[in-house]
């Protein structure tokens, strides 16, 4: 399986004032998540934490990890292992590991600490959650540049509903939802200010939710710009589906033609001399459109799922497995929106078939038929499916968070 990880490139070597570091705050209990820590979940190939971290190795010439009290070897052994460690290595500055406190702002000061032991010393520091994976490096650059004019930057989100005051069982007050917002990471500071500002709140004992609040209480205003909705952050287990709204998949399989065989198409038995052969049925249009719904939510393929070999396998009826496939995506939280799908092969014509095909594709996926699309096409002759030697299927399908 192939991931997307940055390939090892040079890190910045910018003068210091301009250059960029980031923390990535992870030092949380993650109680309300559950028994794992929500870092460590799998998303598409990489952790959480993982997927937190790396847009930022482009544009950081330092990054530190804040880790609960006690995990630092842990976390060290973590990214030991991790597919980002190449290009964390070559980070002008370095990248380090240091445990946090019992609360973040504790964390983020001992991040900040940490970050001055590793010799930054001027520059724009990136606060990030490492419980929001589905940062955009377009997000960070904006933030970046809008914190080197300003001093202090952060994305913020328009409210979908409206707020309310409550003081015990009653309604206080009644803000204006055009003047309310909601906060996102990262959030970007001019580093010794900012470092400053945390060391007084800590010895004042000031408590603040977020780091634009102390520097808006030591330092001064904050700017903002406008964040990403996909730019959420995990606290809940449900959260983890909560990714963009929209995904896609593509599927493809090929079967050579063979006498005895029936052919079939989405479970629609086909009038041929020839048909799939396959160590299930062999019905190549519903395999192609298993492996595009399974790609679309990042769940493998189909071998994954129904091994080849596996004796519960031989001879199974393929629309069962995309029955069993279309309640896992379910599961997960996916509808399916609609999906295209071509068969490509010289004989015999398949468009006698075509609103059968689609009718039962539909159904199995409790869909309307309109949101099913099926053509037919063929080789002009060309290698094995011109030759009428083999069949092939494509498929595409569109999947949405419900």
């Amino acid at each position: 399986m192939s991931h997307s990880v940055p390939k090892p490139i040079p890190a910045p070597r910018l003068p210091i004032a301009e250059q960029a570091f980031a923390i990535i705050a992870a030092a949380g209990s993650s109680t309300r998540y559950g028994e794992v820590k929500k870092e460590f979940e799998p998303l598409g190939g990489l952790t959480v934490l993982e997927r937190a971290i790396e847009p930022f190795i482009a544009c950081c010439a330092g990054i530190v990890v804040t880790c609960p009290v006690g995990a630092k070897a842990a976390f060290e052994a973590f990214f030991a292992q991790s597919a980002l460690r190449p290009a964390l290595l070559l980070l002008a500055v370095g990248f380090e590991i240091v445990e946090g406190g019992i609360v973040r702002q504790e964390s983020v000061r001992l991040g900040l600490r940490a970050l001055a032991t590793l010799g930054c010393t001027e520059g724009v520091v990136l606060i990030h959650d490492g419980a929001r994976p589905w940062i955009s490096r377009v997000l960070i650059q904006k933030t970046l540049e809008c914190a080197r004019a300003g001093g202090a930057c952060l994305p913020l989100m328009p409210l979908t509903e409206t707020p309310k005051i409550v003081e015990g069982e009653y309604i206080a007050t009644h803000p204006a939802r055009a003047h309310t917002m909601t906060a996102q990471t990262p959030q970007a500071f001019s580093f010794p200010e900012i470092l400053a500002a945390h060391e007084l709140a800590h010895k004042e004992h000031y408590n603040a939710t977020d780091d634009a609040m102390i520097w808006d209480h030591y330092v001064g205003p904050v700017r903002w710009i406008e964040g990403e909705r996909q730019n959420q952050k995990i606290t809940f287990k449900g959260d983890i589906m909560n990714g963009p709204a929209l995904r896609t998949g593509i599927g493809y399989d090929i079967h050579p033609l063979v006498e005895g065989q029936p052919l079939l198409l989405a479970g629609v038995r086909v009038e041929s001399d020839r048909g799939e052969a396959g160590y299930s049925d062999g019905d190549v249009l519903w395999h192609a459109i298993i492996d595009a719904a399974l790609g679309a939510a990042a769940l493998g393929d189909i071998g994954s799922h129904f091994p080849p070999g596996a004796p519960e396998w031989k001879n199974a009826d393929s629309t069962e497995l995309a029955r069993a496939i279309f309640r896992m995506i379910k599961e997960r939280g996916f509808a399916i929106v609609n999906l295209d799908c071509n068969v490509i092969c010289e004989r015999p014509k398949l468009g006698p078939y075509r609103e059968r095909i689609r009718n039962a594709i539909a159904e199995t996926f409790e869909l309307p038929p309109e949101a099913v699309s099926f053509k037919a096409k063929t080789k002009e002759g060309l290698d094995a499916t011109g030759r009428g030697e083999a069949i092939e299927a494509q498929a595409v399908v569109l999947l949405e968070r419900r």
